[in-house]
């Protein structure tokens, strides 16, 4: 019987083909899950802002809830104990603090335009920085008709601040983004 000596692999070279194969895929699926958690943290920035925008822009349309027009405006609510931040109208006139308080069971009623906006699994809001005050664990964000102007109250505050930054933080990768807002109404997300 006649050998035919024909190229082939051997078992090592497959064993350690596979096993560069295996540690290729190990890393893209790592940095693809990365990657994934970055881009949640960027949309979620990215829906506060447009959140903050829709509460601007029903003020400044005086857009009713129920079947009046807010006269204390509509507002986002921030708290860093909870996973969410509420829209809601504020139905109080202006007042010494009547304007910024919140009461969730009768102004972020979803069926009248409020909403609860729950931020995806492993993001938090990290910190409330309002000027010249860090570490604020709740403040709300009004917007007073009819210009509409901008203000901002710390929890129990009376005076209004001029700023407004709230860092999200992705839990993971403990990586942040952070919206500001200023008295002007003007929101952007830093980098």
């Amino acid at each position: 019987m006649k050998l035919i000596n024909k190229p082939a692999f051997t078992l090592i070279e497959m064993v350690i083909s596979i096993s560069m194969i295996a540690i290729v895929t190990a890393l893209f699926i790592a940095n693809y899950r990365s990657a994934n958690k970055r881009t949640d943290l960027i949309m979620t920035a990215q829906s506060l802002v447009a959140d903050l925008h829709l509460a601007q822009n029903n003020t400044l349309g005086l857009v009713k809830y129920n079947t009046a027009v807010p006269a204390g405006g509509w507002g986002i609510a921030f708290d860093v104990a909870k996973n969410y931040y509420i829209l809601f109208a504020d139905l109080d006139a202006p007042g010494d603090l009547g304007h910024m308080s919140m009461e969730e069971a009768e102004e972020a009623l979803a069926e009248y335009g409020g909403r609860i906006t729950r931020l995806p699994a492993d993001i938090t809001i990290a910190k409330l920085t309002t000027t010249g005050e860090v570490d604020n664990d709740a403040v709300n964000v009004i917007f007073l008709p009819p210009n509409p102007q901008t203000n901002i109250y710390r929890a129990g505050a009376a005076a209004t601040s001029s700023a407004l930054e709230i860092e999200l933080l992705e839990g993971r990768n403990n990586s942040i983004k952070t919206v500001r807002i200023n008295f002007l109404g003007l929101v952007e997300v830093l980098d």
